[in-house]
């Protein structure tokens, strides 16, 4: 009895010391709960879309077999409840969901295409044709609402993919119905191909590919079904469609991946992959045209007609061919970048850094013009064959379409999200201890060999730098006995030269100096020589004249903070600079000496992915980063292509055969009608700048300027 009440006291006493722990921990139960019945309510609407969208469909087969007697209907319907229960089977009886699932989502799609395809004017208005109206609009309301809320769950896994399981097997009941039903089983199933290739553009999250699905949904209303001349439910085909597109659409507005990284799941494939795409696409392009020629014949007034086609035609060739060969080329970018993700380390796989550094970006500002030029080659061609249509002209073109749209899409994408091109050049010179007359003092040996030894780390990070923020690497000289004004003059002379692989010259051009200056800033070189910034910056301009690329100067020295004035008084160069200033100078016996270097070291640290690690804002810290930036700075934009970069891009990669067309697309620009907007906001950025300058200055390269 005494054993029984020890226990007893013992579960009370524990029962209570656990109380403060719920208690704590009540809001998370809380919250468990609510997001258990939130994915209860989900999966209850689903199932009783499904079960309402059956009894439907059941009610639909029945009235078309009841005015028709077909036996086609009857032998679906009754395969149709045999597959419902063996996908049942398989669900409970063997935990076969996967199977199970693409059973169901077949044969709602076949059901969903007989019930569409077998409309006929003597039951259109019965009662049960009207409630089977009703329900089917039902269940895709609910369907809709089930979708929203299975996104908005919190344990809803959001992957990027092109096209879903269950809309590929639903789409393809579509068209074994339209087989078995006797409908132009050609231009249906190339019309539900065309939505297919709709969907994946929109689930690129290409706003045009909505734009085309609009257009779609009412050509095929209006023009397409009255081409084939076929009756449909038009019921049945809004809920076909609203299944197989609600889940893309909700997921364009509410999913959080960027475009790049939905365009990740073919950019990432296999070059063999791609290249099988792009085939495949130009073969479809080639259909189309051949499909619209070989119909222009019956037009009434054909002797006219024909001859606008060709010259069309012809003009539709040479721009298909600069868009096959753009395509090309940017797959080829894709490979290299793809091969260079591939070999980095983890801290350094950006894909988006590695594009800016390829120059995808300028390529694409170039494409974009071009692509847009053949869409509306594609287009012409269409409105040429208005008066020919048919369901196969029609389904044709919705399949080329929104192919270039998805191309055209990607290049905007990448023209405006990518940074530009970045190169960079470091020199490191061991400092040493200089009087005022410019003379040496001899250094014990042990304080060479400490000077070294950091220079040599110095060098280390910086070339660390360069390959995280994957900036085109120029050189990384090291000078242990100094560098000559000469050798100095040429070296920059010769890096500000440098250009791209593809032409245009580097958006910005990054020096990186650590080495002695004097008192004044100016770097101190051999043979008693020195580099003003006055120099460097007479040296920049006469590279660099009408281009409006950027310089970035990163020092770290003991005296360069005095080039932040003058630098900022600058209204003609887009200038930055990046240093240092000590707070104080510290006794080296107390262990707070300042060494050459140590910034350079907190800064790549920072800029490298380490943020949280570096404190630039303490009060006790020594080292105090500080950037400069000249008056237009703001001003700056990463260069677009002029008329000229085009010319050189079409002379470089396209058929002489090709280049007349370059007259058609080098038209002027008439200049912005919001120039007076744009001047205001130039204005006020440069206010800002000069007011109140942002703690960390974003370069679009990936790396920061910083002021503590």
């Amino acid at each position: 009895m005494r054993r029984q009440l020890i226990s007893v006291r013992n579960y009370v006493t524990s029962g209570v010391t656990q109380l403060p722990y719920y208690a704590r921990n009540l809001p998370s139960y809380l919250w468990q709960a609510r997001q258990m019945k939130l994915q209860f309510s989900v999966h209850y609407i689903s199932y009783i879309s499904t079960l309402v969208l059956l009894i439907a469909l059941a009610l639909g087969l029945y009235t078309r077999w009841e005015h028709s007697q077909d036996l086609t209907i009857l032998i679906i319907g009754v395969v149709g409840m045999f597959l419902f229960g063996i996908s049942c089977a398989l669900t409970y009886y063997f935990s076969m969901e996967s199977v199970s699932s693409a059973l169901v989502h077949l044969w709602l799609g076949c059901l969903l295409g007989m019930v569409s395809f077998t409309e006929k004017v003597e039951f259109s208005h019965d009662t049960a044709e009207e409630v089977m109206n009703i329900m089917l609009l039902t269940s895709l309301v609910l369907y809709c609402f089930s979708v929203i809320g299975e996104q908005f769950k919190s344990s809803a896994a959001i992957e990027a993919t092109m096209l879903t399981k269950s809309e590929l097997l639903e789409m393809t009941g579509m068209v074994i119905a339209s087989f078995l039903t006797d409908k132009d089983f050609v231009s249906v199933a190339l019309l539900t191909v065309a939505l297919g290739i709709t969907i994946i553009g929109i689930r690129m999250k290409s706003i045009l590919a909505v734009l085309n699905l609009l257009c779609l949904v009412i050509v095929s209303a209006t023009l397409f079904f009255p081409a084939l001349k076929v009756s449909v439910n038009i019921y049945s085909l809004c809920c076909f469609v609203g299944r197989v597109v609600v889940e893309p659409l909700v997921d364009l507005f509410i999913s959080k991946l960027t475009v790049l990284e939905r365009w990740q799941v073919f950019l990432r494939s296999s070059q063999f992959r791609r290249r099988i795409a792009l085939l495949i696409m130009a073969t479809a392009q080639i259909s189309h045209l051949c499909v619209a020629a070989r119909f222009m014949p019956n037009h009434k007034e054909w002797y006219i007609v024909v001859p606008i086609f060709v010259a069309f035609a012809v003009l539709w060739f040479l721009f298909h061919v600069v868009y096959f060969i753009t395509c090309w080329q940017l797959m080829n970018k894709i490979t290299d970048c793809n091969l260079t993700f591939g070999s980095l380390h983890d801290e350094g796989k950006n894909i988006s850094r590695i594009m800016a550094s390829k120059g995808v970006r300028h390529f694409s500002l170039i494409s974009q013009r071009l692509v847009l030029y053949t869409i509306i080659s594609t287009l012409i061609i269409a409105v040429i064959g208005f008066e020919t249509r048919n369901g196969l002209t029609i389904s044709m073109l919705f399949i080329v379409l929104p192919l270039e749209l998805m191309v055209l899409s990607l290049l905007l994408e990448l023209g405006s999200v990518l940074g530009g091109t970045c190169v960079g050049y470091a020199l490191v010179v061991p400092a040493s201890y200089y009087r005022q007359d410019g003379g040496a003092t001899l250094l014990p040996a042990v304080t060479l060999q400490e000077v070294g030894a950091r220079s040599t780390q110095i060098l280390n990070q910086i070339q660390r730098f360069f390959s995280y923020h994957i900036i085109d690497t120029y050189g990384c000289d090291y000078s242990s006995s100094g560098i000559t004004a000469e050798s100095l003059e040429t070296k920059l002379k010769t890096f500000f030269e440098r250009r791209t692989t593809d032409g245009p010259r580097f958006d910005t051009y990054v020096v990186y100096y650590s080495g002695h200056v004097h008192n004044s800033g100016d770097w101190a070189l051999a043979d008693n020589g020195l580099l003003k910034i006055t120099t460097l910056l007479e040296w920049w301009r006469e590279q660099n004249t009408d281009y409006g690329a950027r310089l970035i100067l990163i020092l770290d020295t003991e005296h360069s903070y005095t080039w932040v004035k003058p630098i900022r008084r600058n209204n003609t160069d887009f200038v930055a600079i990046q240093t240092y200033k000590a707070s104080k100078i510290t006794d080296p016996e107390e262990g707070c000496e300042v060494h050459i270097g140590d910034f350079t070291k907190d800064w790549v640290e920072y800029n490298c992915g380490n943020e949280l690690g570096v404190k630039w804002g303490g009060v006790s810290r020594v080292v105090k980063p500080l950037y400069g930036s000249s008056k237009c700075w703001s001003d700056f934009t990463f260069h677009l292509p002029t008329n000229e970069d085009i010319a050189q891009h079409w002379n470089a990669n396209f058929p002489k055969i090709t280049r007349h067309l370059i007259k058609a697309i080098n038209f002027p620009n008439f200049g912005s009608v919001c120039c007076c907007c744009d001047c205001v906001l130039k204005c006020l950025k440069r206010k800002r700048m000069i007011w109140c300058p942002p703690l960390e200055l974003d370069t679009g390269h990936g790396f920061k300027l910083i002021r503590s």
